[in-house]
């Protein structure tokens, strides 16, 4: 059935106007590009933002373009009407200095309507390739048949696009990249129509405002006075609006070198103002993963309340030279930072550039990193302690470095607010008994970057103990609190053996020898869907594959992660 895309673009003085008029349940999608705004856009976002939701059908999707710290307001606002389904990450050309690290991060929220079926298609980018060796940039680790010869399905962190400005507007590769992602459902056909007589699907869509187009309006002015988001309606400037110190204060043996056991919040308000010269936090994501004692699965409004007393509590305990971190997922990081634009100054959104489990059609992995601090300035930043990094385009294979560096090619680049060198920690060896244990050389960059030998560095969330022990290897204070006395008696373990002997000792994992390689099941999984024209089940295993199913059971925790292992897609009508 022939498709028709018809989009209607708004100049931005007539952009209210066109969404109080549009008919509500008319349009598929909305772009809106915020960078192009204007202060009357400014001051009456939340009205605009409502008619855009209003507007669109059920099932619709709403992307909007702008800054890292103008986009967390947007969002709390939208997250009233729509559902939240991803923050992309876009790098783009370096902005002018304006924070404490160099940016090149815009971003595009994307919200849809209703609960269904996200329309969205997987969009491929081409392989990238190694400057050194020419192998993809990307280890596949013995599993390149798993390689997609179309190129790489994008995630919610794009790097491969041409590096232009997405921040005061919408380049076009971006444009058409996010057109590209929309993936409409045809009516279903009703039978014996002639085709001639088929209906045509049309799929309408609005973009504003056109000042926002860059291959439109090529000249681009200043952005307007309401461009930074410490000025939209309802912010306060953070040196005005500092939280108060805590009443009810319970005195505290040690503040320093200590491993806490209990309530984050309570302990928090032990400690007195201006103490701590870092605060790192990577709270409980609310997904109801396996944590011990966390109620991991609080109300959406309780969660924010929670976040937002312990995060109240890291201002204030946070000296005037101090640093604040808080690590979470782009849709709980959107109430984190719109809280704190109150309290304290925005540095950068990092984007942690750590692929998870493939999932849906952008693969997920855009971790937030905020980044705040005390004072506008005179912050402590140690820039040249973690900067430069090897150049991106060259792999991480350790032959190819060894070979590279040995014959002089060590091209360097700037570390930006796009972390992509840093990879989660895959290997059951590494890893302890937790949901979302960080690696350790996260920890290092932070500390590094934000303090001196001899400062103190606080994590409230303490788990398997990577803040303080990243700490103690860089002579830095440390203080971790943790409600479950198991990872409290674990952290205390491993510092001691830290103390001890100057390295955490870990038992060695030995896996009994599979009887059939993953490859092998991964190819004939892929053999099976040939087959079978669709997605093989279990009872198709049992049926046709030369191999039995226990050795699926016993190699995939689950079947649906069995397929995505094999990299099988499941395509909708």
């Amino acid at each position: 059935m022939p498709i028709i895309m018809k989009i209607t673009t708004v100049p931005r003085d007539n952009l209210l106007k066109a969404l109080r008029q549009a008919e509500s349940n008319s349009l598929d999608f909305i772009l809106l590009v915020s960078g192009a705004f204007g202060e009357a856009e400014y001051a009456n976002a939340s009205q605009l933002l409502e008619h855009a939701a209003r507007a669109l059908k059920n099932g619709g999707l709403l992307f909007i373009q702008g800054l890292p710290e103008i986009l967390p307001h947007f969002g709390v606002l939208l997250d009233r009407y729509l559902t939240f389904k991803y923050w992309l990450a876009v790098e783009s050309e370096p902005r002018p200095l304006h924070s404490a690290l160099p940016s090149v991060h815009a971003g595009v929220l994307l919200f849809a309507k209703g609960k269904g079926r996200v329309n969205i298609r997987r969009v491929r980018l081409p392989h990238q390739y190694c400057k050194a060796c020419g192998r993809t940039l990307k280890d596949w680790g013995g599993k390149a048949h798993l390689m997609h010869p179309e190129g790489y399905v994008i995630s919610d962190v794009i790097k491969d696009l041409p590096k232009e400005d997405n921040y005061t507007r919408l380049s076009k590769p971006l444009y058409d990249l996010l057109l590209e992602l929309l993936d409409f459902p045809q009516p279903k056909k009703k039978e014996n129509i002639p085709l001639i007589e088929a209906p045509i699907r049309e799929v309408q869509g609005m973009v504003a405002p056109t000042e926002g187009l860059a291959w439109e309006h090529r000249h681009l002015g200043e952005p307007p006075a309401g461009f930074r988001q410490l000025t939209l309606p309802g912010i306060r400037p953070p040196s005005s609006n500092t939280p108060a110190s805590s009443s009810n204060k319970k005195p505290i043996e040690r503040l320093y070198n200590v491993i806490h056991q209990g309530d984050a919040i309570e302990i928090l308000r032990q400690y007195p103002d201006e103490s701590i010269d870092l605060v790192f936090a990577d709270p409980p994501y609310n997904l109801d993963k396996e944590y011990i004692l966390y109620n991991d699965e609080q109300s959406e409004q309780q969660y924010i309340e929670w976040c937002n007393a312990w995060l109240a509590e890291y201002a204030r305990i946070l000296k005037p030279t101090g640093s604040l971190f808080v690590l979470n997922l782009p849709h709980w990081a959107l109430y984190h930072a719109d809280f704190l634009n109150q309290h304290l100054y925005f540095q950068n959104w990092i984007v942690w550039d750590a692929l998870s489990e493939p999932r849906g059609k952008i693969m997920p992995a855009h971790y937030a990193l905020l980044y705040y601090t005390k004072q506008k300035e005179g912050f402590t930043f140690n820039y040249e302690s973690v900067s430069p990094l090897d150049a991106r385009h060259y792999c991480l294979r350790a032959s190819c470095i060894r070979k590279r560096k040995k014959q002089g090619d060590d091209d360097k680049t700037p570390l930006t607010d796009i972390w992509w060198d840093i990879h989660r920690i895959k290997h059951r060896r590494d890893r302890d008994y937790h949901p979302c244990q960080l690696p350790e050389a996260l920890m290092q960059r932070i500390i590094e970057l934000t303090t001196n030998p001899g400062d103190v560095v606080l994590d409230a969330f303490g788990g398997t103990g990577t803040t303080p022990l990243a700490a103690l290897r860089l002579q830095r204070r440390y203080v971790a609190i943790d409600i479950d006395p198991y990872y409290v008696q674990l952290m205390q373990r491993k510092i001691q053996q830290f103390l001890q002997h100057g390295e955490i000792q870990r038992e060695s994992i030995k896996r009994p020898p599979r009887q059939v390689t993953k490859k092998a099941l991964q190819l004939e999984l892929r053999r099976l869907a040939r087959d079978l024209g669709r997605l093989p089940t279990p009872e198709d295993v049992k049926a046709r594959s030369k191999y039995d199913l226990s050795l699926y059971l016993e190699t995939f925790p689950t079947w649906g992660k069995a397929l995505k292992a094999a990299k099988l897609e499941r395509t909708e009508s």
